[in-house]
């Protein structure tokens, strides 16, 4: 085969990986010209054809890598004694700040540069100018020195209830506020080192716990040469528990899913980003899968009376809705409703509560009456019995209420 012709097959895929690598346009489509012409220009050094894949994705990651490369010696943010709050691969909360404060200045820079920036031990001796070899064990002594400055908090496993607690919803006639919602769409937890949420789904009209999930961030995870975190996921239900992984991406900007997994015959199966639409269907979301935006804010594009919703324009949309108070579980909070008319499931509208800190008190599953989101042998009596409980109206449809997840964190 021709070099157009190969190329052409692998095209969509070189494209994917770079728009996931390289936020900045100009900057990708610069290097995707780079990576075409270079590949073109040493194509006749290919001597077996069918490693063509292969070899021009090393061709795209090397030039990615180069390019970052020289990011880093034109760009080198110095730490003084005021940690950023905002960094590239994942936010820096209170306690990792103090921390942080509490380290000699050049452990401090070291962290900073592995963790936050994401540097190679490489890339980190040629910003500081120091051997390789230096930068390794300053870097053990660093993490050292950081895990024994880190409180040590024993994590208390919470069991979540088997009812879920009775709970009223109250419309609060002032502007919605702004915040920043950091979790995964859909899981909940903010993926973060370290960090562990446990969820139920609870069915109605019973109110009772049909699934309990627990999910822990068990570590940095690398793919495809994008760094995010390793999610473990336990889920149980009916007496039985499956255990599946998910890689995550946190940014400053999003929030979003790169790879994850499932049992399909017994045999733990892989999907990331790079597998197209049998990944983006089930787990992408935003245009080229960039993620959940984490910043909220009302954008206007839903307007909400009642039990009365309709989308401006695009059918399909996820925006802020409305301010409201959500007492449950004994305790009061000043939310924002968060709706998703179909944005991540055509057949799915969720309304999603968010308090100030961006955390979700109260997630809620709408669904149509028809069988398009039948799934897992739904029977059905089970549809019909769902009738009769809460209904929407969404863009002249009726849509009714199907189960409610909480999380640990109101508890």
């Amino acid at each position: 085969m021709t070099f157009e012709e190969l190329l052409e097959k692998e095209k969509t895929r070189i494209e994917t990986y770079v728009k996931y690598r390289v936020s900045d346009r100009t900057d990708r489509e610069d290097l995707l010209q780079e990576i075409f012409l270079q590949a073109f220009e040493k194509f006749e050094t290919l001597r077996n054809r069918d490693s063509f894949r292969f070899w021009i994705m090393a061709i795209a990651r090397n030039r990615v890598n180069d390019y970052y490369r020289e990011q880093a010696r034109e760009k080198y943010l110095p730490l003084d004694d005021e940690i950023p709050s905002v960094s590239i691969n994942r936010s820096v909360n209170e306690t990792v700040r103090e921390t942080l404060r509490a380290l000699p200045e050049h452990e401090r820079k070291l962290l900073y540069l592995c963790y936050w920036e994401g540097y190679t031990q490489k890339q980190i001796a040629e910003i500081l100018k120091i051997p390789e070899g230096t930068v390794k064990s300053r870097l053990f002594t660093a993490k050292h020195d950081f895990r024994q400055r880190y409180p040590k908090e024993e994590k208390m496993k919470k069991k979540m209830p088997e009812y879920i607690p009775d709970y009223v919803i109250t419309k609060i006639d002032e502007e919605p506020f702004e915040t920043e919602w950091k979790e995964l769409m859909g899981w909940f937890l903010i993926p973060e080192e370290g960090n562990h949420l446990c969820y139920a789904i609870y069915d109605f009209p019973e109110k009772k716990i049909a699934e309990e999930f627990e999910l822990t961030c068990s570590g940095k995870a690398q793919i495809h040469g994008l760094q995010g975190v390793k999610v473990e996921a336990i889920e149980r239900s009916e007496g039985k528990e499956l255990v599946r992984h998910f890689i995550a991406q946190l940014t400053d900007t999003h929030c979003r899913y790169l790879a994850e997994s499932h049992m399909e015959d017994g045999i733990e199966k892989y999907y990331t980003f790079m597998d197209g639409e049998a990944f983006t269907n089930n787990w992408g979301f935003g245009p080229d899968n960039i993620g959940n935006e984490i910043h909220l804010k009302q954008k206007g594009e839903i307007e909400r009376n009642g039990d009365k919703v309709v989308t401006k324009g695009d059918q399909e949309v996820m925006d802020v809705t409305g301010r409201y108070k959500v007492s449950i579980n004994g305790k009061a909070y000043d939310t924002i409703c968060l709706m998703d008319i179909g944005a991540y499931d055509e057949n799915t509208i969720s309304e999603q509560y968010i308090d100030r800190n961006g955390r979700t008190i109260l997630w809620r599953r709408f669904n149509k009456n028809d069988d398009r989101w039948l799934f897992d042998g739904f029977e059905k009596a089970d549809r019909e019995k769902l009738t009769h409980n809460e209904k929407l109206t969404v863009n002249g449809q009726t849509v009714y209420h199907w189960y409610d997840c909480i999380t640990d964190y109101i508890l």
